[in-house]
């Protein structure tokens, strides 16, 4: 078994939600030493044991981390590099949606989107990257970003805002980062079947009507995405940076997923119906 010390060493951040825990073991399984991000303590702590009873205790590294502040992201981030000195590899998962029309979403809504899914995923990569790029050894970052950020879904603008502006992101990042031999790209996953996602899809009609429009006949999995996350992390995707690789089973074909739609038909009367009707 090779020495701790000579894994690679990922950051996962959202590590304790659904997706987050599926991209933690997911890397684990591949070998590395996973410091996984999350601001919830309790749920880290319990999907911390949870991967402990996979895997080797010593291969995991916890912190509880908003990404909103960057002092906890820089203690984190400091932690890992006098440890390892180093980063290999960085996932930058962590996320916040909720739904809100465009007149009458609360500022702090909107805040909050910027903070974390934008602001936040700029900090995290920005401190990772400082750690690689001092270490002059190279590495990897990819951005879970969503296929939304490609068009526009009514009732979660800040949500196709923010996710679109992380597109952007990526390729600045991975033009002035390159150099260092550091490679950014991005995953824009649709409709996946995680805890955040189960109260829309346990709707009458919602989850049918998805799959109607979903030219591959169902709901992504947490391993579409991590898979892919190990493509775009691996040797084979080596002359790949800048890019975002959409992991959605073709939902984006048709402006999918639409949770809501409005009606317009009456002036200055407008009204939110769910997309999906039961049959």
């Amino acid at each position: 078994m090779p020495d701790v010390t000579d894994r690679p060493v990922v950051v996962v951040t959202g590590a304790a939600g659904d997706l987050g825990s599926a991209l933690v073991s997911s890397q684990l399984a591949a070998g590395a030493v996973v410091v996984a991000l999350d601001r919830a303590e309790d749920a880290l702590k319990e999907a911390a044991d949870a991967w402990a009873a996979e895997y080797s205790q010593d291969r995991i590294r916890t912190f509880v981390v908003d990404q909103t502040s960057r002092a906890r992201i820089d203690e984190a981030m400091d932690a890992v590099r006098d440890e390892f000195g180093r980063i290999d590899g960085l996932v930058a998962n962590a996320g916040y949606a909720r739904f809100g029309g465009f007149l009458d979403m609360p500022a702090k809504v909107w805040d909050r989107h910027v903070e974390v899914n934008l602001s936040g995923t700029f900090h995290v990569c920005q401190a990772a990257a400082q750690v690689m790029a001092a270490a002059r050894t190279g590495g990897w970052i990819t951005v879970i970003s969503s296929n939304l950020a490609l068009g526009h879904t009514d009732y979660v603008s800040a949500y196709n805002v923010t996710k679109a502006a992380l597109l952007s992101l990526v390729r600045s990042a991975s033009a002035e980062l390159g150099v260092h031999r550091i490679r950014v790209n991005a995953v824009l996953p649709g409709a996946i079947a995680t805890a955040m996602t189960r109260q829309m899809l346990d709707e009458p009609g919602v989850t049918e009507g998805l799959l109607q429009l979903t030219p591959l006949g169902r709901l992504g999995k947490p391993d579409d995405v991590t898979s892919a996350v190990e493509y775009l992390a691996s040797p084979e995707a080596r002359w790949i940076t800048g890019a975002a690789l959409v992991v959605d089973g073709g939902q984006s074909i048709y402006g999918q997923p639409a949770w809501m739609r409005q009606d317009r038909s009456t002036p200055h009367e407008p009204q939110w119906l769910p997309n999906y009707q039961p049959r």
